[in-house]
């Protein structure tokens, strides 16, 4: 299973590439698809949005260099927990923001991606939004 992760990153790793070149319309998919499940998440971002999705671009570059390294991944997903601890976030909402991101590169990166690539991202994207999750879960109990 490793080896599986192993391979996962270095596939993820070498094609931020592509993924970074495709940022902008990766961003604003994942915000349509974020906001038509969960309307009442656009209240959430009353500062410059523009802003918000930079830090979402920068999040997933720092997702994506934490891969294999769980030290590293840990911290990241306390560092964004205590960054949004504030908003009252979910498990559920890590799992909705889940489906929309993994809807938002099947859209955009589709054609970019081999199948391959594709599929290890959407292996790293599950890892990092169900670390999310239990993050919350845990600080709840």
């Amino acid at each position: 299973m490793a080896i599986l992760h192993e391979i996962d990153a270095r596939l993820v790793r070498g094609s931020i590439g592509k993924v970074f070149a495709r940022k902008a319309a990766l961003t604003d998919r994942f915000y349509d698809y974020l906001f038509l499940e969960l309307p009442e998440t656009r209240d959430l971002f009353t500062q410059d949005f523009s802003h918000q999705k930079e830090m979402f671009a920068q999040v997933l570059v720092s997702g994506v260099k934490s891969l294999g390294q769980e030290g590293q991944l840990a911290a990241l997903v306390e560092r964004i927990l205590l960054q949004h601890q504030h908003l009252g976030l979910t498990a559920m909402h890590m799992y909705v923001a889940q489906r929309a991101l993994l809807l938002a590169f099947d859209e955009v990166l589709r054609d970019d991606l081999t199948a391959a690539e594709a599929s290890a991202w959407n292996d790293a994207l599950r890892r990092v939004c169900q670390s999310l999750a239990a993050g919350i879960e845990s600080a709840a109990t």
